[in-house]
């Protein structure tokens, strides 16, 4: 529990047994649950997380041979914790922090975070193309939706259990990732807001 709060953590994942024992041990022992979801993964992605004692489920749908979208709806659908907190499982987002996001989104009465790398905080490295691409995608959302996105490629964010049947997901694939946030920011009944965060190498 955190402030009251029953808080679920999960992890979609493909192949990424190598990264579990590092991105586990940094979720703060406050968590009450922790779900790792994996997505057509050949290596033991699973069963390291059974033996890390965490909650493994296999969700095998796809789309063109990207199944991360359904991955998220699992891990969303199976949480039941107050506050539900997603983030990528290879260990490059910053899971520690987690106490200070849920303070912003209760301080200000919020609904959804999504964590924002942009612009990029010391000691932070993300490939230029990459840059390139999610200013690209940001600069697209503003001028079809006339919604002001920092990052829409983030693979980190969290929200009260209360909003998930609002979200309406449909994207399977990479596309979940812009889908979720659009849809929380654009839905008048959630307050979306941006959370600047440092992502790990």
């Amino acid at each position: 529990m955190y402030k009251k709060k029953k808080i679920t953590v999960y992890f979609p994942c493909r192949n990424e047994e190598r990264h579990l024992e590092e991105v586990l041990a940094r979720v703060p022992k406050w968590v009450d649950e922790v779900i790792v979801v994996s997505n057509r993964s050949t290596d033991r992605t699973l069963e390291k997380a059974e033996e890390l004692g965490v909650r493994g489920i296999r969700d095998d749908r796809e789309i063109g041979g990207i199944g991360y979208g359904f991955a998220h709806m699992t891990g969303i659908a199976q949480a039941t914790g107050d506050i539900i907190i997603a983030a990528d499982g290879d260990a490059t987002y910053p899971v520690e922090e987690i106490g200070k996001m849920i303070d912003y989104l209760l301080a200000r009465n919020l609904d959804f975070i999504s964590c924002n790398r942009y612009p990029l905080q010391s000691g932070t490295t993300i490939p230029f193309m990459l840059q390139l691409g999610v200013y690209v995608l940001n600069l697209e959302v503003r001028i079809l939706y006339g919604t002001k996105i920092q990052d829409i490629l983030s693979g980190m964010w969290l929200f009260k259990r209360e909003v998930r049947n609002k979200l309406l997901l449909t994207m399977g694939e990479c596309n979940l990732s812009p889908e979720i946030k659009l849809k929380a920011a654009l839905n008048p009944a959630i307050r979306f807001a941006e959370y600047s965060i440092a992502q790990h190498q």
